[in-house]
């Protein structure tokens, strides 16, 4: 039986061009629609197509949105070393960190008034044979913190989005990788 669905969510996601980050935002933002009101996917990336800064923030609420600009999101996933020292003073007292510890050390978090949860995305989406899926990973492990719209809202959105396209053969890929880091987030809070 699916759980019910969390009412909203701000979200930033932090990394670098090439990893998927803005793609990972943008995927929960379109299946929300399904759930919320009012749903907002902001990015943020410099000029550089692969390895420059990309962030993006999610907000998913049946309240209106006043401004894109979240300055201490509830959450956030963290994808690359860059971005661990902005993000971990981004995140609001007790807001709760989803870090990629195949690239970040989770010592290097220092604040102790967030929570911390660390995902090896990077290693098992090698595992699976694609490092391009350690986004959908860790949007995964965030599903299984926040339940703000279902693993199975997700894999409508794929099919919808991806089927007939050149990327229909990955969605079967980026379902695997979404469960995988769902299980991997849901051991580490047992």
């Amino acid at each position: 039986m699916e759980q019910a669905v969390k009412k909203g969510c701000q979200l930033g996601i932090g990394g670098v061009g090439g990893q998927g980050v803005l793609t990972a935002g943008k995927m929960l933002a379109e299946a929300g629609m399904v759930h919320y009101n009012h749903v907002l996917w902001f990015p943020n990336y410099g000029a550089s197509m692969r390895g420059g800064e990309s962030e993006c923030v999610v907000i998913l609420s049946d309240e209106e949105i006043s401004s894109p600009i979240v300055h201490h999101p509830q959450d956030a996933i963290l994808m690359d070393s860059l971005f661990h020292e902005i993000y971990q003073q981004k995140v609001g007292p007790g807001g709760r960190l989803i870090i990629d510890s195949s690239v970040i050390d989770p010592k290097d978090i220092t604040r102790k008034d967030i929570s911390i949860f660390s995902v090896p995305a990077t290693d098992s989406a090698m595992e699976l044979g694609s490092p391009q899926v350690a986004n959908m990973i860790l949007l995964g492990a965030y599903l299984a913190l926040n339940n703000v719209v279902s693993i199975d809202a997700i894999d409508e959105f794929l099919d919808v989005k991806f089927k007939g396209s050149r990327h229909e053969k990955l969605i079967s890929l980026n379902k695997e990788a979404i469960r995988l880091g769902s299980d991997q987030l849901s051991k580490n809070l047992q």
